[in-house]
């Protein structure tokens, strides 16, 4: 028996996952040595805390809450990601497994279970998810994530305005000077678009091509000479200096029957007949 007990510890203080028990209050009555890995906290440091005296405020909220029905229900769990802070106060994010442990009433008496490191997967994977959803050139929310912010503030019950921008101008630089100039344009006016949004509380996005689009949250007020005056500024490429002018499409959320292809498809309606009005202008002014 002293063997077996021997090699079952051995087996707990070697694995690579931290092994560990709560009681029904939720504190540590029991904490392997891998603790020392994941959170450069010694097993006594971590016995009679609990998981949340270990996690910034706001996550030790969220977990709680999610930890809290599932104990009440007295079911296993698998898989809870939760971020920790580090004794060093760094961020560790932990995937956490764990079952209930059941007096012989029934009556709940803790869970025992394992916490595995897995920061660097969830770093990369929340790399994967940036990538998906953003423009890879101008660092702006794509289409999708465009869409899908757009959706939250129809679903919200918000009216917000969507301002469509297409660039005029562009074509000619792109075509005298190369596509490197024409993406250097291209990222400096995602740069500047970038600034106004966070300085108004606007969201940015490029679509794609020379398009581009601001989100105007209900009850904020972007003139459209401000956004002009924006894309206007000259920009520096190599020995030249270039001017874009953009023209724009400006339609409003008009109630909660309103859908996101419906408000981006009057913006572009309205973009398109500002730009037929400036080639019509081109066309007799020409003539």
């Amino acid at each position: 028996m002293r063997r077996e007990l021997a090699r079952l510890r051995e087996m707990l203080e070697q694995n690579s996952d931290w092994i560990w028990e709560v009681d029904a209050q939720g504190r540590y009555t029991y904490a392997s040595r891998q603790c020392v890995a994941l959170l450069g906290r010694e097993p006594e440091e971590v016995l009679g805390r609990t998981p949340f005296d270990f996690m910034p405020p706001d996550e030790a909220e969220r977990v709680g809450r999610i930890f809290g029905a599932i104990a009440a229900e007295q079911r296993p769990f698998t898989q809870l990601l939760n971020r920790n802070l580090r004794k060093d106060g760094s961020l560790v994010v932990l995937e956490t497994s764990g079952v209930p442990l059941l007096g012989p009433d029934g009556a709940l008496r803790g869970y025992r279970g394992i916490d595995r490191d897995v920061t660097q997967r969830e770093a990369a994977n929340e790399r994967l998810r940036h990538l998906a959803r953003h423009d890879d050139l101008t660092g702006l929310p794509n289409r999708m994530y465009l869409r899908e912010h757009l959706a939250g503030q129809l679903a919200a019950g918000q009216r917000p305005g969507v301002l469509c921008l297409d660039l005029d101008g562009f074509k000619p630089v792109n075509d005298r000077l190369g596509h490197a100039a024409g993406d250097r344009v291209l990222t400096e006016i995602g740069r500047r678009l970038a600034e106004l949004a966070a300085s108004h509380g606007l969201f940015a996005a490029r679509p794609g091509g020379d398009e581009f689009v601001l989100i105007v949250p209900d009850g904020v007020t972007m003139p459209p000479e401000a956004v002009r005056a924006v894309i206007a500024a000259p920009i520096a490429i190599e020995a030249e200096t270039v001017r874009i002018g953009a023209s724009l499409g400006l339609a409003s959320a008009q109630g909660p029957e309103d859908t996101v292809d419906a408000l981006l498809a009057r913006a572009d309606r309205v973009l398109y007949d500002a730009k037929e009005a400036v080639r019509r202008v081109g066309v007799s002014d020409g003539g």
